[in-house]
């Protein structure tokens, strides 16, 4: 089987059948799962972003649930290496609920990689009370935050910064920075302007009456319509944490091209990424 990763080029492979993920039970009361992570481009990447489905690591371990858990990696290339390392390194990771039932969906970890690097990854797992003391503190990377200052959605990687007017104009804007840093809660502080130079950057793009940077729209008769005409808006902050946040808009009865849409627009960044997906 295969565990698939969301980033190009890159594989997670599980289990016996040509498949590296493994498990096994350690007398702590600790579980492992142990995958091989390969970088088949030839170039090194640096924060590539990994997502290990819930349901993927359940085919194997059935009792994984992700609530309490922690990743590392050995820096070795093959499980016989990996069996006989005695240095394990932490990997900043998160666990995300992305439907809102209360169960988690998938977990993910960003890690850097030379060309062509295989690396064995484990996930350690077991009862809070067990996972809890070994788990690392890591400064956050990632965030997402709505504020009426910025009038609309933001979300940021330490390196860039979006956001979104949430109203009729729907469009994303760009804070540029200075420096690797997350900064959406000092844009919406009151007092502070935004379009002025700051230590943690500014806004740096000016919209005008422009579709956006990467923002929603549909073509029609040869022009292109904002997301402008909706019944209703929401919003709604999905996942926020170490190495990615997540955003969920919502429009309801968008009247477009004589007719009437539902739209739901999901945007994810991640730690050490300067753009969003859509």
């Amino acid at each position: 089987m295969y565990i698939r990763n969301i980033v190009r080029h890159l594989f997670l492979l599980a289990a016996c059948c040509g498949v590296c993920l493994t498990s096994a039970h350690a007398a702590s009361g600790i579980k492992v799962v142990k995958l091989i992570i390969t970088n088949s481009q030839g170039i090194a990447s640096v924060d590539e972003p990994i997502v290990v489905p819930v349901d993927a690591l359940r085919k194997v371990v059935p009792d994984f649930d992700g609530k309490a858990f922690l990743v590392t990696t050995s820096d070795t290339a093959t499980l016989e290496d990996d069996a006989r390392a005695v240095r394990f390194r932490p990997v900043p990771a998160q666990a995300d609920d992305l439907d809102a039932d209360g169960k988690v969906d998938e977990i993910a970890f960003v890690m850097n990689f030379v060309s062509r690097e295989r690396r064995v990854v484990t996930i350690a797992y077991g009862s809070e009370s067990v996972i809890a003391p070994l788990r690392v503190s890591f400064p956050k990377r990632a965030h997402a935050a709505f504020s009426q200052k910025y009038e609309g959605m933001g979300w940021e990687s330490d390196r860039v910064a979006w956001r979104l007017y949430f109203d009729g104009r729907n469009a994303i804007d760009l804070f540029g920075k200075r420096q690797p840093a997350l900064a959406l809660d000092y844009f919406a502080q009151p007092g502070v302007d935004y379009h002025q130079e700051s230590p943690f950057g500014r806004d740096i793009y000016k919209n005008g009456d422009a579709l956006g940077i990467g923002s929603i729209g549909a073509w029609v008769d040869g022009r292109a319509v904002k997301v402008a005409d909706v019944a209703g808006r929401k919003w709604k902050v999905v996942a926020d944490g170490a190495v990615r946040a997540i955003v969920d808009l919502d429009y309801k009865g968008w009247k477009v091209g004589g007719k009437t849409v539902d739209l739901t627009s999901r945007l994810t960044i991640w730690a050490g990424g300067i753009g969003s997906s859509i």
